[in-house]
């Protein structure tokens, strides 16, 4: 069985401009009384255990809104542990919305190889149900958010992620964006990639985005490129900003939830 935890695989090449990614500090965040985390393991349509984080606010209420987030490439480092995808969960949790953070097959203690993004589009599904099968979460106020390799796998995987509600793609490939059916979804949707960015070039993308249908967002963060290195607290607030009014309770008096993301999104 193949592990990427470090991203050690001899049989991947890596981008020269991408390698200073296995070296990247971890970011260390203060977890207060306000967040309960446990380790959590489900499985895939195919038997495979995932491991995962489930987080949740620590407070009377509920339930809450959640999100699902997906780490960057494992053979560059990538894992549930990156300081990006941490960033994000941390800033959505002390914003009263749950999330489950997740390692793809073949990374850490999940089980499977990696698959190159062929497979691990059944890993977001699996997550994605397991997360609203979780007690202290809404199923039906469902997000998900991915950074580079892991928005690449939800702009693929998103024509089949129909109980979700938004997405946020972090530093997408721009091959994935091309490719995936995302131009066509009306969901609310959010781009967010770094000015100095040549994975996902900001000039490029927001061509494609151009011919999304809305709503449609785009944040680019000055001085920041495809490691968002240094950016995170700035990248995992501008998520929880996007995806919390539209993680709101459902829409009263039959209005559909789309006009409803519209009345409070602003769109192209």
């Amino acid at each position: 069985m193949t592990r990427h935890r470090f991203g050690t695989s001899t049989n991947v090449p890596v981008p020269t401009h991408e390698r200073r990614m296995r070296r990247r500090p971890v970011l260390l965040i203060a977890v207060g009384s306000g967040m309960r985390q446990s380790r959590v393991g489900f499985y895939t349509s195919g038997r495979l255990s995932l491991d995962g984080i489930f987080a949740v606010p620590d407070t009377t209420g509920g339930p809450f809104p959640g999100v699902v987030v997906c780490h960057p490439h494992p053979v560059l480092g990538g894992d549930m542990e990156n300081p990006v995808v941490t960033a994000i969960c941390h800033a959505l949790v002390r914003s009263d919305i749950a999330t489950l953070r997740f390692d793809f097959r073949g990374v850490g203690e999940s089980q499977g190889e990696f698959a190159n993004g062929d497979k691990e589009e059944d890993d977001l599904r699996a997550a994605i149900s397991m997360l609203g099968s979780l007690p202290g979460v809404d199923k039906r106020r469902i997000a998900v958010a991915g950074y580079s390799f892991g928005a690449g796998v939800l702009l693929g995987a998103i024509g089949r992620m129909k109980s979700v509600r938004s997405m946020v793609a972090i530093a997408p490939p721009l091959s994935t964006v091309r490719r995936s059916p995302i131009v066509r979804d009306e969901r609310p949707k959010l781009f967010v990639v770094g000015r100095l960015d040549k994975v996902a070039p900001s000039v490029e993308l927001q061509a494609e985005m151009d011919a999304m249908k809305p709503p449609v967002e785009f944040a680019d963060i000055p001085d920041a490129d495809h490691t968002l290195a240094g950016h995170e607290i700035a990248v995992a607030e501008r998520v929880v900003e996007f995806l919390a009014p539209t993680l709101g309770p459902e829409p009263q008096g039959g209005r559909s939830l789309m006009s409803w993301a519209r009345s409070i999104l602003p769109y192209r």
